[in-house]
């Protein structure tokens, strides 16, 4: 979350006006998403739902650092450098992001082909080494999608994205409910269907590119272009490190060396669980109640920066506790409801983390000021601080 919080950001230029239509398409993917989740868990069963998560994990963990503008803070600098050129350098800037973004992609295969079998033979029956390949196919199309999502971004065109998320979650619900009837082994099917939905999600999104932009008359960027975006697309290791060590479950390679798959399958069960409800009360604020506050509470509009980041807070804290109260009460029916009996061991962890989750949600608003401020050094020594008290 060092590296990729959510755009809660303290100000009125960052606050979202989806409309109808696009918070429609959201929750649509939302509910979308979470069937398919919810179908692949109780198809698999906790032990090998525990491989399949873990297997996805290690392969796209690495992908914010590796990746041109994967994280948020290099993705946020380059759409604020496309959304001022002309669209003919636009395309130009596209072009130049993609193709750097290849090398990067033959980098992330080189190492983990070298990484792959040393990995299995650590991790054992928890990371097989045929899955580890399945599920690196699963971030190649990640890697490049982010490119494209930083153009669509810089077009203002989060109808389009909103479309474009939709489909995705359609094309991959859809491909789940195919490999729930094939035979053979479910976790490599799973994950060959992810990869799939995956391909098919960024040839829509490259397809609504060239539709809108000319490409055949791309611009070639400047030098001073060039050098200003070849300095934004760098992501900081310190930062990313921290990150996985205090947000991107690190805890499961504990898990995956030392206990059983089954377990393993209960803590990503949980942790997958806090970390979508860490980022609803975000979401919910910044797409609804800033918008609905700042079009008929005049009086509630910020004054300076401090008084942005004390009223996010408050606000944020005041609809993450209430949510993750209510989850805890009622986790163990939504557990046994959907995803059966067998999971209800999840319970325990996930209450635990869902106390933690609160605080999460609150986290993102002091996060996002340090981010907006440049203030890498001070997210460093909080991030250190947090990864040791973790460790």
């Amino acid at each position: 979350m060092l590296l990729q919080h959510p755009q809660t950001i303290s100000g009125k230029h960052s606050v979202i006006r989806p409309g109808v239509w696009r918070l429609t398409a959201a929750s649509c993917s939302f509910v979308l998403s979470t069937a398919a989740a919810v179908l692949i868990a109780r198809t698999l069963g906790p032990g090998d739902f525990g491989i399949y998560m873990f297997v996805l994990w290690l392969a796209t963990v690495a992908v914010p650092v590796v990746g041109v503008g994967m994280s948020m803070m290099t993705s946020r600098h380059m759409v604020e450098i496309q959304g001022r050129e002309e669209p003919r350098l636009v395309a130009g800037i596209f072009y130049f992001v993609w193709k750097r973004q290849y090398g990067r992609i033959l980098l992330y295969c080189l190492l983990y082909l070298l990484l792959a079998f040393p990995l299995s033979w650590f991790f054992g029956a928890s990371a097989p080494v045929l899955l580890l390949f399945l599920a690196g196919l699963t971030a190649l199309p990640l890697l490049l999608s982010g490119v494209a999502g930083i153009t669509l971004r810089s077009l203002r065109r989060f109808d389009l994205l909103a479309i474009i998320h939709l489909f995705g979650a359609v094309t991959s619900l859809f491909l789940i409910l195919i490999a729930i009837q094939l035979q053979g082994d479910q976790v490599g099917i799973f994950l060959l269907a992810s990869a799939i939905s995956g391909t098919l999600t960024l040839v829509a999104a490259l397809l609504c590119i060239m539709r809108l932009q000319p490409m055949r008359q791309a611009m070639q960027p400047g030098t001073l272009l060039l050098d200003r975006l070849t300095r934004g697309l760098s992501n900081s290791l310190p930062l990313f490190t921290l990150d996985v060590i205090v947000w991107q479950r690190s805890e499961m390679l504990l898990l995956a060396h030392g206990h059983s798959s089954t377990e393993l399958g209960f803590y990503a069960l949980s942790s997958a669980i806090s970390a979508r409800v860490i980022d609803i009360s975000p979401a919910l604020l910044s797409t609804c109640v800033l918008p609905l506050l700042l079009r008929y509470v005049p009086g509630q509009r910020y004054t300076s920066a401090s008084d942005a980041f004390v009223k996010t807070s408050l606000y944020v804290a005041c609809l993450a506790i209430p949510l993750c109260i209510g989850a805890i009460l009622i986790c163990p029916t939504v557990i046994s409801y959907c995803f059966g009996d067998a999971y209800l061991p999840v319970v325990t962890p996930l209450r635990i983390l869902l106390i933690s989750a609160a605080f999460g949600s609150v986290a993102t608003v002091s996060l996002t000021h340090l981010a907006d401020g440049d203030r890498k050094r001070a997210q460093i020594r909080l991030g250190t601080g947090a990864a040791l008290l973790n460790i």
